[in-house]
């Protein structure tokens, strides 16, 4: 063998080696159960908690007694230390992350509800959703969701926080000894896929990571203070002139009633236009205490409002015509009976603006 080959070979076989070392196989052998367990937890959803955990048939009055043992069992079936498989390391997290879902009471009924992940970004979205209560009391959550786990509460086992393999330790107590005393052994990095945004990075047998520092609700207390304190001076700015409105009694004045081009009684007094002439009408009443400024001022409201009618009116029309025209011109033929009704419609408001010299 070439000294070529012999490399190549070599920095193959080195690469096998710390690929398994890192799945945690290290050369082990597993057993047809063992084989079975994993490939029937990588069939399921990551998220079918209760599938993976093989209680999917008695989700709904399972315990959590039940929970454990099921957890128990598996996750000694699937530890890398004792499973040589090659997606052993994988089902084992499958395990753990269903174990932490399940056993937390307030993130079982969060999932028995909406059926996502509690702590992903999507199921904290629904949890918060105003809306999640008409839900929770349509429907509730099945029977023995409720249980929870001993001592009760939510994050019993910390698992938003903890890897499959702290989490084990934890369960179990750390005292097998053999295989499993070799948890705390090396710095061993794996992908904690534990819900929130993104990965994090643990390490095996270490403390827990730490946790984004909290701000003192005193200091948040501040905070808020401060910022009502900054804006005051803007709140009183348009809060005064509606509070003096109110406390001297003064309110302003509507717009009168109007009809254009024709008298409808009691609206008789008639007007024009301020630039266009349009003659409209009003009740003399409504305008006997105005002056000679505020009459022209009415004048310019009248002009104002003719024109965004005529233009809202207009638009209405050109999409009508739009649409008759769509109508007509089919997918393969046009039909001449619906053109011509396309052709005929009529548009008056767009006629009288043209008539007026109104932009459309």
């Amino acid at each position: 063998m070439s000294s070529a080959t012999a490399s190549g070979a070599s920095a193959g076989d080195g690469a096998a080696r710390n690929r398994d070392h890192k799945q945690g196989n290290q050369g082990r052998t597993y057993t047809p159960e063992q084989q079975a367990t994993v490939l029937r937890i990588r069939k399921c959803s990551p998220t079918a908690f209760y599938d993976i955990l093989g209680l999917e048939e008695v989700r709904t009055t399972v315990t959590d007694s039940e929970i454990k043992k099921a957890y128990r069992k598996l996750s000694l079936l699937t530890h890398p230390d004792k499973n040589g498989h090659e997606y052993a390391d994988e089902a084992f997290k499958m395990v753990s992350r269903a174990f932490g879902v399940l056993s937390d009471k307030d993130k079982r009924a969060r999932y028995d509800q909406f059926g996502t992940d509690p702590d992903s970004r999507f199921g904290q979205a629904q949890a918060q959703s105003p809306f999640s209560g008409f839900a929770r009391r349509g429907g509730g959550a099945p029977a023995g969701a409720g249980a929870g786990g001993a001592g009760g509460g939510p994050g019993m086992w910390g698992a938003e926080d903890m890897t499959p393999e702290e989490m084990f330790q934890r369960f179990f107590g750390g005292g097998f000894g053999g295989p499993f005393a070799g948890f705390d052994t090396g710095p061993q990095f794996v992908f904690n896929f534990n819900g929130g945004p993104g990965f994090r990075v643990h390490q095996f047998g270490g403390g827990r990571p730490r946790g984004r520092p909290r701000q003192p609700a005193q200091n948040q207390q501040a905070s808020t203070m401060s910022t009502l304190i900054g804006l005051l001076p803007l709140l009183l700015f348009f809060l005064f002139p509606l509070l003096s409105g109110l406390f001297t009694g003064e309110s302003r004045p509507s717009t009168p009633r109007m009809y254009f081009d024709q008298p409808n009684p009691p609206y008789t007094m008639e007007r024009h236009t301020a630039r266009l002439k349009v003659p409209y009408y009003v009740n003399p009443n409504d305008v006997k205490s105005y002056s000679e400024y505020k009459l022209r001022q009415l004048d310019g409201t009248a002009e104002s409002s003719l024109i965004r009618n005529l233009r809202f009116e207009c638009d209405t029309e050109m999409a009508m015509k739009r649409r008759l025209y769509d109508s007509a011109n089919g997918w393969f033929f046009q039909d001449p009976e619906k053109m011509q009704k396309a052709n005929d419609y009529q548009m008056p408001s767009c006629r009288r603006l043209d008539q007026l010299g109104v932009h459309r």
